[in-house]
């Protein structure tokens, strides 16, 4: 039995419901992949942080966690990020982005960003963050 936090089959991930925010439909299938493999049984999508929004607001499903690409159109990940600590003030939140530049670091600590995941990752690189980050709303 694997015992290691984030690895596939970890038990933090057995109800685990996260938001995939992704507009590059490439990105979208390897994160989904990873996400399968950590075994994460719910996975939705959205092209956008406006989509995202959409799907937040629409109350029909609850997430535990949103995942987001920081460069999008319509709607960045950080704009995402600011609106969803408006309303979800608790919502675990990891970017994923191309850049680790201080400058990006800073900005997305200062508007509450959980975690962040520069690309490209390996699948153990994002499950360790979400298992951190899940692991930390599990203790509040």
């Amino acid at each position: 039995m694997n015992t290691q936090q984030g690895a596939p089959g970890d038990p933090l991930f057995a109800n685990l419901s996260v938001l995939l925010v992704e507009d590059d439909a490439f990105a979208i299938k390897i994160a989904q992949t990873v996400l399968r493999q950590l075994k994460v049984p719910y996975i939705s999508t959205a092209k956008d942080g406006a989509e995202a929004l959409d799907v937040l607001n629409s109350g029909t499903q609850r997430f535990d966690l949103i995942v987001s690409d920081w460069n999008m159109p319509e709607m960045s990940g950080l704009q995402l990020l600011k609106a969803v600590r408006m309303k979800w003030p608790g919502m675990p939140f990891i970017m994923l982005t191309g850049k680790a530049s201080p400058e990006f670091v800073v900005e997305a600590r200062d508007n509450g960003v959980d975690a962040y995941v520069v690309k490209p990752f390996s699948p153990a690189q994002l499950g360790q963050k979400i298992a951190a980050v899940v692991a930390a709303k599990a203790k509040k």
